[in-house]
């Protein structure tokens, strides 16, 4: 990804972890992409710190190929609250409960030992708009377009 912005790894690195409205837009932008790839039928997205970058420009470039690895709709999200755990907190094994409220529940639920008790990408994505799962029924596309 080099030549398009910062990789996410090394910009914490130099940098500190993001926060406030940096990394609300991170955790955003990522579970919309998992989300529009998730509602296309594509998993095993193998998201990490490694595979998102920071453009100069404040948008952020993820990393991924299709039809490239095998996984699972659950082990995306697994991976994005990781992602999004390293981004706030500077390390993998950080503490969810350092994060804004609705960040860190929906960082704690994705990262639920039993992958049947994970939320879909579109139920993270509409809690991080500021809707209620229950009340939350548009589609992804919808969502996005609001």
């Amino acid at each position: 990804m080099s030549g398009q912005g910062a990789v996410l790894s090394e910009f914490v690195r130099t940098s500190g972890p993001l926060s406030g409205p940096a990394l609300h837009h991170l955790a955003l932008a990522c579970a919309a992409a998992v989300a529009r790839l998730h509602a296309r039928g594509n998993v095993g997205l193998r998201l990490s710190h490694e595979n998102i970058a920071l453009g100069a420009h404040g948008q952020v470039l993820i990393g991924w190929q299709p039809g490239a690895t095998a996984g699972s709709a659950a082990e995306d999200m697994r991976a994005w609250a990781d992602l999004v755990l390293f981004a706030g907190t500077g390390r993998a094994d950080g503490d969810p409960a350092v994060l804004p409220p609705a960040l860190g529940l929906a960082v704690r639920q994705c990262r639920q030992p039993d992958p049947t008790a994970r939320p879909r990408a579109a139920d993270v994505l509409r809690v991080l708009l500021g809707q209620s799962v229950a009340a939350a029924v548009a589609s992804v596309d919808g969502l996005l377009a609001s």
